[in-house]
């Protein structure tokens, strides 16, 4: 097995890998180097710990085939784990903010030391890196979790910068901006968890993926022998795959059985030119051209 090969899983084990040791270093650069906005983003690295676990075990679930019990599968376990990991980010968010308005109110400064550079600048080119190599593998295998994880590595790029300029920034003489470099850094991850937890409710509310999804299909039935009409086109996620109800006009004239295969022609060349498409369910009907004028 290739653990930098692009697929969602080996991302999320790797990422688990480096978060533990980020953790430790932050921790270690934290309290050495006396930088408050660094220790408050190893606070942040502990969480991806969590998430990058809840990713993992979602992915998994979401791999599952279909069974009596979810007859249209366990995608939905993927948006969960991207619902989990959009939750930590708000409470990281919440927390690094209070802990930095505390220290300004108790202005209990301290000046950080070169070691708390050197962690903070290692961290945002190794947390870049990972969500290039994230986002990449989560948009290749449509997974929300994957997706949101890649998000949170970016947020603790934006962590990261911030806690860099408030110790650069303490360190030649204004200490104060440290905690207020932290409350940045809780500002902007509060604000992507808020964007990222309303978009995979949306998903788990069975809402429709992208529009360009729904134009794929309109056009593949459109172009399809037999269809003369189509009435009705409904899609929506479940997790990493789609799953999509038509309505399809044929010619009226046409036997049951032909119009049962004009549908089931279409359902494999729609699976084949989306193979994100985990089922279609085609709803075949008579295509009246006067009443579809009368309609219109």
């Amino acid at each position: 097995m290739n653990i930098f090969a692009l697929t969602a899983e080996n991302t999320t084990r790797f990422s688990l890998i480096v978060n533990i040791l980020l953790f430790q270093l932050k921790v270690v650069g934290g309290v050495f180097g006396h930088s408050r906005a660094l220790l408050a983003d190893a606070i942040n690295s502990l969480l991806d710990i969590v998430g990058n676990t809840v990713v993992w075990i979602g992915i998994r679930i979401a791999k599952r085939p279909a069974d009596e019990g979810h007859p249209y599968g366990h995608g939905h376990a993927d948006t969960i784990a991207a619902l989990f990991v959009s939750t930590l980010l708000v409470i990281t968010g919440i927390y690094i903010g209070y802990s930095a308005v505390h220290v300004i109110i108790d202005k209990d400064y301290t000046v950080p030391g070169k070691l708390a550079t050197a962690v903070a600048a290692f961290t945002i080119v190794v947390k870049e890196i990972l969500y290039q190599w994230t986002i990449r593998a989560g948009r290749k295998a449509n997974s929300p979790a994957v997706i949101a994880n890649a998000y949170d590595h970016r947020a603790d790029v934006y962590a990261s910068s911030g806690a860099l300029i408030g110790i650069v920034v303490a360190q030649i003489g204004f200490p104060v901006l440290d905690p207020i470099a932290g409350f940045w850094i809780g500002f902007l991850i509060l604000k992507n968890a808020v964007n990222l937890l309303k978009n995979n409710l949306h998903f788990l509310m069975g809402g429709a993926p992208d529009p360009a999804i729904r134009l794929k299909i309109l056009e593949t039935a459109l172009a399809h022998d037999g269809v003369k009409h189509v009435r009705e086109i409904k899609v929506r996620s479940s997790g990493p795959t789609y799953i999509a109800d038509l309505k399809i006009m044929v010619d009226r004239d046409l036997t049951v059985h032909q119009g049962h295969d004009i549908a089931t022609a279409l359902k494999m060349t729609l699976r084949q030119v989306l193979d994100k498409l985990q089922d279609v369910m085609i709803h075949v009907e008579p295509f009246d051209p006067d009443r579809e004028k009368d309609q219109k």
